[in-house]
């Protein structure tokens, strides 16, 4: 049975919402995050998620600081943040307006961290968000090959706005994401 690093930790998930912070991070602080951790993000449960890992360890790293240069550029005019359990970093967040949503950059959580209500709390907080800026949807990408995010959204009640060649674009009411999680 798989237990999570919080689990193991005494943290009652019930009360995620009170203890987890999303703190804003500069651009600088995210992009050297990215590449002083991008094993952070690598690791994926079962091996199921990330694509390009592969292979030596040479190929791998130049491939892993493209990839981070790539989305820090595509993140360009996104707001940044990091998720904090007490003192430990446990995830990050980036998030964009468009004109009737908020969009969903980037929503990772740490391996030892997932599967335990941290990814549901950060998507609550966005729904609190874009209701706040006066959006009526969040939406996120979504890679077809990244089997457990997929299935997070859609018990999220996100469905399909567009395929895409490696993705799906996913979207959500900013209204009801809160109550699909109720109990969750």
């Amino acid at each position: 049975m798989y237990t999570s690093k919080a689990s193991r930790s005494g943290v009652n998930m019930g009360s995620l919402d009170r203890i987890l912070r999303i703190i804003p991070a500069k651009k600088s602080e995210h992009l050297l995050f990215n590449l002083y951790n991008f094993n952070f993000f690598r690791r994926s449960e079962h091996g199921k998620a990330i694509m390009f890992f592969e292979g030596s360890r040479l190929v791998g790293l130049f491939m892993a600081v493209s990839y981070i240069l790539g989305c820090e550029l595509a993140f360009f005019g996104d707001e940044r943040y990091f998720v904090k359990l007490k003192e430990q970093m446990t995830a990050v967040l980036v998030l964009r307006e468009k004109p009737d949503a908020l969009f969903i950059g980037s929503l990772a959580v740490a391996p030892e961290y997932r599967r335990c209500g941290l990814a549901t709390c950060m998507l609550n907080y966005c729904a609190r968000v874009a209701r706040r800026l006066g959006r009526s949807w969040l939406e996120l990408t979504v890679l077809k090959k990244n089997t457990p995010a997929r299935q997070l959204y859609e018990k999220a009640g996100f469905v399909k706005k567009e395929e895409r060649k490696w993705s799906f674009v996913l979207r959500k009411s900013a209204d009801t994401l809160e109550n699909s999680f109720a109990g969750g």
